[in-house]
């Protein structure tokens, strides 16, 4: 609302600059709240004589559709429909109203995961056709000025709930870094953030000198670099491995700093090849090449429909109970089932197999909508009673999975927990008690227990 006003005021203003503005709202249907804020937004545009347009969707259906959290999902579309927005209404640019704390959270967030300088640069003021006016400005400040200017705004309740990381920050990691280390913490972070995307546009435009010199080109799923690349600065061939990586595997967060540093700790030995999460390295005399895996994972929804679900890529699956998960490449069939579908489907499986993962369906509630099926990344853990947390590497080295097997096995996870990994351990964190209503997954393969290697 406050970066709606600073910009109608600045369009009267500025008449002779002939620019003009449209609203672009978005309901997401999740909080009942949701409403009265779009008639809100809609009063104020009438008033202003503003074109408002409002979008509807349902955020958590598309998000389950799409196989991502909810957040990224909701996101996408936000942006998807803004751009269709711009090009229906001639517009050239698209103004956020992030803001100060915005960007704390962002380098804070960003730091917790171990980022380097393309992400602990944070948001940037201005990318591409979107700006961010209220960027260098704090919370306080925005609000205000709505109180300066008595404008109506809306809090959104759902920020002030501990559940996702980044509100964490927000509530929690924010406040105690500002009372006992540094009450300007947030300005602090804001410069470090300007001055590291200061870096990070420089190595950014010799990366683009440097990736013209060393691309090779492969087949339709294949991606070379020349196999002098590895004489290059660590700066600059980090950042070309990972672009190779990520063309290849369509994987926007890229390839983890491990497996950047497994390849770069080669130095271009021919010979060397590595399985590593979506793909296969190589490095041969020519140089080293990046190739896609071609899994893929279809789903079969349980039901009296028979509903068959699009295939999707294998990265992040978000989780349904009556679905069946059929990943094609591993032989292998996953289904997370209630009580009344599992005995319904098949009653004779052998709970006390690793192939039968039995769950609380209580406990299993709490990360219903962050869970997902994905392989694993570095930080993954699982937990076990009396034992505590064990990285997924020991669980993996204990149950003597195959190393060529372990970067392409399906996760049930939320976030960097464990829950179970299908047909080899389950974790202790969601197991179901004697009288609690149970959740049932089950795999089911021709080749599981018979032989590892062969998949």
């Amino acid at each position: 609302m406050a970066l709606s006003h600073i910009l109608w005021r600045y369009v009267r203003e500025e008449r002779l600059k002939g620019i003009s503005l449209v609203l672009s709202h978005v309901h997401h249907g999740v909080r009942k709240e949701s409403d009265d804020e779009e008639r809100m937004v809609q009063k104020m545009a009438a008033e202003w004589e503003t074109p408002c347009i409002i979008h509807r969707f349902d955020s958590k259906a598309y998000a389950k559709a799409r196989g991502q959290s909810f957040q990224e999902a909701a996101r996408e579309w936000r942006y998807a429909r803004w751009k269709e927005d711009m090009r229906k209404e001639g517009c050239t640019l698209l103004a956020t109203a992030h803001h100060l704390g915005d960007q704390a959270e962002t380098i804070l967030y960003r730091l917790l995961r171990g980022s380097g300088t393309a992400g602990l640069a944070g948001i940037y003021p201005a990318k591409g056709s979107t700006i961010r006016p209220l960027l260098t400005f704090s919370k306080a400040d925005i609000l205000n000025y709505c109180k300066r200017e008595a404008l109506p705004y809306a809090l959104d309740r759902s920020n002030e709930e501990p559940v996702y990381v980044r509100n964490r920050i927000r509530l929690e990691l924010l406040p105690e870094l500002e009372r006992d280390y540094n009450p300007r913490i947030q300005e602090a972070l804001g410069r470090t953030g300007e001055l590291l995307r200061w870096d990070e546009e420089y190595i950014t435009q010799q990366v683009e000198v440097a990736w013209k010199n060393y691309h090779l080109e492969g087949s339709d799923d294949e991606i070379g670099l020349k196999r002098n690349v590895f004489t290059e600065p660590a700066a600059i061939l980090s950042r070309l491995l990972r672009r190779a990586a990520m063309l290849v595997t369509h994987e926007p967060r890229g390839l983890g700093f491990d497996y950047v540093a497994k390849i770069m700790d080669f130095q271009g030995k021919a010979g060397w090849a590595q399985d590593l999460p979506g793909m296969r390295v190589k490095i041969t005399e020519e140089g080293v090449w990046f190739s896609a895996y071609a899994d893929s994972v279809k789903s079969k929804v349980v039901a009296t429909s028979g509903k068959q679900i699009t295939n999707l890529p294998f990265s992040e699956i978000s989780m349904d109970i009556g679905v069946w998960y059929e990943f094609t490449s591993l032989k292998m069939e996953i289904g997370l089932l209630g009580e009344s579908e599992y005995y319904s489907a098949n009653g004779s499986f052998d709970e006390r197999e690793n192939r039968v993962a039995v769950f609380s369906k209580d406990l299993l509630g709490k990360f219903s909508e962050r869970m997902v099926f994905r392989t694993r990344r570095q930080g993954d853990r699982m937990w076990f009673r009396g034992v505590g947390h064990k990285s997924i590497k020991k669980v993996f080295q204990e149950e003597n999975i195959p190393v060529m097997l372990r970067n392409r096995l399906p996760l049930m996870a939320c976030e960097n927990e464990v829950l179970w990994i299908p047909g080899v351990r389950q974790s202790d964190l969601c197991r179901s008690g004697q009288n609690t209503e149970k959740v049932y997954g089950i795999v089911k393969s021709q080749a599981w227990g018979s032989n590892l290697n062969s998949l």
